[in-house]
């Protein structure tokens, strides 16, 4: 068991596992993306910096890479419903190709204030990757994704409780919330 601030954690998901979700997703996004240079890969700061970036290791050397920030979450073990953009990419993405790639998606919804907001900026089309996916009540679904889980709070390979455990290289669950 690992503590964090004041939980208890305990191993969920090895290293070896995200590596093979990795490889998995790589190759579908490239079997999908036929013109690369049209691509902006877009990571929602800061839980996906280390998927983004095994990602974007196993595609061609052309796309373009930059990051915004999104919250729905805040220091809470749950989504508050309301997702905030607290800072934009600056790159022009007029008919180009977006894909957005976060670690978690638990309900959708900054999946779809993403999409919406990048289809607003008039790209061609936007897609949406995450690590990992709720299976319940989602109001937009990854169109790649990882690793389904249920209900558990994770931490890990760029997730976080409190800002803390994102540099863990597998990935834990919460073992009692009421802790």
């Amino acid at each position: 068991m690992i503590k964090i601030n004041d939980k208890y954690f305990e191993e969920f998901i090895s290293e070896e596992e995200l590596k093979n979700s990795v490889n998995r997703i790589s190759s579908e996004i490239k079997a999908d993306y036929s013109n690369m240079s049209q691509l902006i890969v877009i990571g929602v700061l800061n839980g996906s910096i280390p998927f983004m970036n095994d990602i974007v290791f196993k595609l061609p050397e052309n796309i373009t890479i930059d990051y915004l920030k999104a919250s729905s979450y805040g220091d809470e073990l749950e989504s508050s419903g309301k997702v905030e953009l607290l800072m934009d990419t600056k790159l022009d993405v007029r008919n180009k190709d977006v894909l957005i790639v976060d670690d978690i998606s638990d309900t959708g919804l900054t999946l779809k204030f993403l999409k919406d907001h990048f289809f607003k900026k008039n790209a061609r089309t936007v897609k949406t990757c995450c690590l990992f996916h709720k299976k319940d009540s989602m109001v937009d679904k990854p169109d790649y994704s990882g690793i389904m889980i249920g209900d558990e709070f994770i931490v890990g390979y760029g997730l976080d409780y409190a800002q803390k455990g994102r540099n863990i290289n597998r990935v834990l669950k919460l073992v009692n919330k009421s802790d």
